[in-house]
């Protein structure tokens, strides 16, 4: 938006950390930094005396003041306090309490005086530091509206509750997104190019390695893997021409980066008594809690270099502590994590109905998924040198959802500029509910591809990724997609045809479901004269890839042919499931129609 209008924001609060983000000079979102030069800030409060800590500033607090700290308290919005499960409830900050009619919150000393403070009123303090760090970002230009996102598993009470507590801290919420759909807008694989291309990566020059192919469409799956503090989100989406539906969602509240800082706390304290033969007591409180401090900044420091220090003044009986880290050792401690990762995709694949040779592209979400061992935890499911999944990790994990909160914010903020038109109608006009309770996002879909039998080619003339496998060629002829299976409808495909016909051209079209057909190649032999006998044999490896195999015919069209040697084909299936196909000259009057009813 324009400075007299005011900025837009975009803003993510998890439970764990937050941050937010806006449009910079250049048109591109970038995470806000704030006083002390920090972008990803603690989700946490601390009161002490007259003074209140928020974000980082509050976490050493933690270590001299844990009655009066609050934290993880974004996933309580909305929750009532018989709700609260025993993982909310166990913490070394202020204890969760009761603060009255069933509502969850937190007694905490301020100005010598006991106060309850609800989840509710925690987050408006949060929420309005937020507001103030951006508003001093952007040197007094005042903030038009904002962009939060959400976790999907939020509920609509959570999700109203959260809307709330933004507007009583000054924000002006724009709308709620998903987490998984703001990763997306990041990438900005929400605008298909004409034709459905995907659009150039974000980063720009910056990022030539992180480009699309050119031949790469919009008619694709795509997986979100949110790794944040506390929890570990999966969302398997499909995406047809920039329309997104979510297939399956998985979350696992037990799964994050704390998990890893559990086990590098476990291992940097047998350290320290291997060292220095002091054992820290299980009620030494103190001592955990500054080695919990001290592990996260040690994790931050790995996901971004090959090795770190731990350093701990007066971790226990006075003794001070520094031992090293490095990442191949950090990879083995968070193998649980990976490991749960890897389970939560497959779950959610399944749930979808799909094999991991159908995604296209994982896309890394959360702060826990800067670790660079995640990318090569994935070469479980989608090996780099056999699959074609692409693993979209650019744009740091931990400011991915902000900055495409910013942009969506920034899309919402145009159309307000072009006055009352139905696209703005409808947004506003979106009750703040979860996809799947919009009955308006309940849209059926294909169940199975539509596209052309054509006579299969000469596969030994063709390589890359325009040689079909051998095993998707049926009584010598090829199925090739032209509506993907899993599209909303109604739905719409044009492609273009070359073709050498004189007159007209035989197109036969089809019904197909795809499945996966395994090709299993043999290692290499090993050299006698270097065969070491310890060392085990390589085991062959296996291609899975998706191929389609004709189910149901459709018929003919005897499409007519004229001198520029192209047959425009366009195939529209409608919401009750009927097929209608042209095919014709490209800007021809007259063009061959096969419509079929309903199955």
């Amino acid at each position: 938006m324009t400075e007299k209008a005011g900025a837009v924001i975009g803003i993510n609060l998890g439970n764990s950390y937050g941050s937010l983000a806006c449009i910079n000079q250049h048109g591109r979102a970038d995470v806000i930094a704030n006083e002390d030069g920090e972008r990803q800030l603690a989700t946490r409060i601390a009161f002490a005396g007259d003074q209140v800590y928020i974000g980082n500033q509050a976490t050493p607090q933690l270590v001299r003041n844990a009655p009066n700290v609050i934290d993880r308290f974004v996933n309580l919005l909305g929750v009532k306090f018989s709700q609260a499960t025993e993982a909310d409830k166990k913490r070394i900050s202020s204890p969760l309490i009761d603060v009255g009619d069933d509502t969850p919150g937190f007694e905490v000393e301020i100005n010598g005086e006991k106060t309850k403070l609800s989840a509710h009123q925690v987050a408006v303090r949060y929420l309005n530091s937020l507001f103030l760090t951006a508003k001093e970002f952007l040197s007094g230009v005042p903030i038009a509206g904002c962009v939060l996102s959400y976790p999907p598993f939020f509920s609509s009470t959570q999700m109203e509750a959260l809307k709330k507590a933004a507007q009583e801290a000054g924000l002006i919420a724009l709308q709620l997104v998903p987490t998984s759909a703001a990763a997306l807008v990041a990438y900005n694989l929400t605008s298909p190019l004409p034709g459905g291309q995907l659009p150039a990566h974000p980063d720009g020059e910056a990022a030539e390695s992180a480009e699309y192919p050119s031949t790469k469409v919009l008619d694709r799956n795509v997986v979100v893997l949110d790794v944040g503090g506390s929890s570990t989100d999966v969302t398997v989406i499909s995406a047809r021409a920039g329309l997104y539906s979510v297939l399956a969602y998985v979350h696992d509240a037990a799964l994050g980066g704390a998990t890893i800082d559990d086990a590098m706390i476990q291992y940097f304290a047998k350290e320290f008594t291997k060292k220095t033969k002091v054992a820290i007591e299980a009620g030494n409180t103190r001592a955990w809690t500054k080695l919990r401090n001290e592990v996260e900044v040690t994790k931050r420091a790995l996901s971004a270099s090959n090795s770190a220090q731990c350093s701990v003044e007066s971790l226990a009986e006075g003794i001070d502590f520094s031992g090293p880290l490095n990442r191949m050792r950090l990879d083995m401690l968070a193998a649980k994590v990976y490991d749960g990762a890897i389970s939560a995709i497959k779950q959610a694949l399944k749930e979808a109905g799909l094999e991991a040779a159908h995604v296209d592209e994982v896309v890394l979400a959360g702060g826990s998924a800067r670790l660079g061992g995640f990318v090569d935890a994935l070469q479980v499911l989608f090996p780099e040198e056999t699959s074609h999944t692409k693993v979209t990790s650019s744009i740091d994990s931990d400011q991915v959802i902000a900055r495409g909160c910013a942009i969506q914010a920034q899309a919402l903020a145009a159309l307000t500029t072009l006055g009352e038109t139905p696209e703005r109608k409808h947004i506003s006009d979106l009750p703040v509910k979860g996809h799947a309770e919009i009955l308006e996002l309940k849209t059926p879909a294909t169940s199975k591809a539509i596209g052309l039998v054509v006579p299969a080619p000469d596969v030994s003339k063709l390589n890359g990724s325009a040689r079909p496998t051998e095993k998707a060629i049926v009584d010598g002829k090829l199925f090739v997609p032209i509506i993907a299976e899993k599209t909303p409808l109604p739905a719409r495909r044009v492609v273009q045809l070359l073709s050498n016909a004189t007159a007209s051209a035989l197109l036969e079209f089809a019904e197909a479901e795809s499945e996966i057909h395994i090709e299993t190649i043999a290692p290499p032999e090993a050299d006698p004269v270097d065969e070491d006998e310890d060392e085990e044999p390589l085991e062959p490896e296996e291609v899975r890839t998706v191929v389609y195999k004709p189910s149901r015919s459709l018929g003919q069209l005897a499409a007519p042919a004229g001198k520029s040697g192209k047959i425009q084909v366009q195939v529209i299936v409608n919401v009750d499931g009927s097929v209608d196909i042209k095919a014709g000259e490209p800007g021809a009057e007259s063009a061959a129609e096969l419509k079929l009813p309903a199955p």
